[in-house]
């Protein structure tokens, strides 16, 4: 049954009959950006009205006026003198340049001064930087004497590490950050050797988020130490190694300047691929985890080229890299020695080692 129509309902009803109907809010037209407010409907729109045409005209024309008088008052510009002239000249020797000539000179040494991505006027700088990182976040020779962690427990937790890097797929620069990161924490925090594992994973942990695109999870490495650490004893630990380290994890890796190395000499991939090589090998090596990374990519790169060809390392690597002939040779001993201690013990370093031998033998 139909509800009773009373006065009161007709009468409004007929009222709002009556009313135009408005839109919604956000469907009312919105000014515009020179009116005051930008919250309008149609009653505000119609009492804007137009200036008439004769007020317009007056305005410009007392602006017009205005600009002719000022320009009426500006004096013409006084010629220099030869003094100020000699003056301006050497205020602009002294400015400072955004491309210096000796940035210039730089790009001539560089393979890719053609790529304005690569940004050759700036790597002398890059490099300089690098180099001032690795002093100041070095690592101190022998700091695991007096330490139950020995250097050869580091080298089979590292080589572990690389048997992880090769399951995960992850990137060399990885690695060596990784290295970096446990030598930086256990010479001043030394652990127990029960936690060199935990320390390991989390330090590569740390070096994924660092490095990789899609870095590992912590389940993922909690799950590749066999259920001897939970996830977490993994979180636990990477907020004491963050805390310990003062959250500086930019300690340059050898990689950066192996690559600038071989793209200076033109070098082919079998160079590149046993420098890096030789690079890995002297991670497990205690008595060059001391050595400045950049050394150490000069060096592996002087001993491939003295491997596979025989050939002479150039003056103009050498002004590259800022490392003589002299500096370089006992890093190279070393690097040889290391490669005479390879064993089975170090089964993920021996297997890279049998696949460099093969390249060498299809190279001969």
């Amino acid at each position: 049954m139909s509800p009773r129509v009373t006065r009161a309902r007709s009468k409004s009803a007929a009222t709002r009959a009556q009313k135009p109907q408005t839109a919604p809010y956000f469907l009312r037209s919105r000014v515009p950006l020179g009116n005051a407010s930008n919250l309008i409907g149609q009653e505000r729109g119609v009492e804007v009205l137009k200036k008439p045409k004769a007020a317009r005209a007056k305005k410009q024309s007392a602006k017009s006026n205005c600009v002719a008088k000022e320009k009426e008052k500006t004096p013409e510009p006084v010629p220099q003198a030869p003094d100020c002239a000699a003056a301006a000249a050497v205020f602009q020797a002294d400015s400072p340049q955004c491309f210096s000539s000796l940035l210039l000179q730089e790009i001539q040494d560089s393979g890719d001064a053609a790529d304005a991505q690569m940004c050759c006027e700036y790597e002398r700088d890059i490099y300089t930087y690098l180099q001032h990182l690795e002093v100041a976040l070095s690592v101190r020779p022998c700091y695991l004497q007096g330490q139950q962690v020995s250097a050869g427990m580091r080298a089979l937790a590292l080589d572990w590490l690389m048997q992880v890097q090769r399951e995960f797929r992850l990137q060399p620069e990885t690695l060596f950050m990784t290295v970096g990161i446990i030598d930086r924490f256990l010479q001043s925090n030394p652990v127990p050797k029960q936690y060199l594992q935990l320390v390991c994973v989390t330090a590569m942990l740390l070096s994924c988020k660092y490095e990789e695109v899609y870095p590992p999870t912590v389940g993922d490495f909690a799950f590749v130490t066999d259920g001897a650490y939970s996830c977490g004893d993994v979180r636990r630990m990477e907020r004491i190694i963050l805390k310990r380290l003062d959250y500086s994890l930019g300690r340059p890796n050898p990689l950066h300047f192996l690559q600038r190395a071989c793209r200076v000499s033109q070098a082919s991939a079998q160079h590149q691929s046993l420098a890096q090589f030789l690079l890995e090998v002297s991670v497990l090596d205690s008595d060059l985890l001391h050595v400045p990374p950049s050394l150490l990519a000069a060096a592996a790169f002087a001993e491939s080229r003295r491997i596979l060809d025989s050939g002479e390392r150039s003056l103009h690597l050498q002004h590259q890299s800022g490392y003589s002939a002299e500096t370089l040779t006992p890093v190279m001993l070393q690097m040889e020695n290391q490669l005479k201690k390879i064993s089975s013990e170090h089964a993920e370093i021996h297997s890279r080692y049998q696949k460099q031998m093969r390249m060498a033998r299809t190279l001969r």
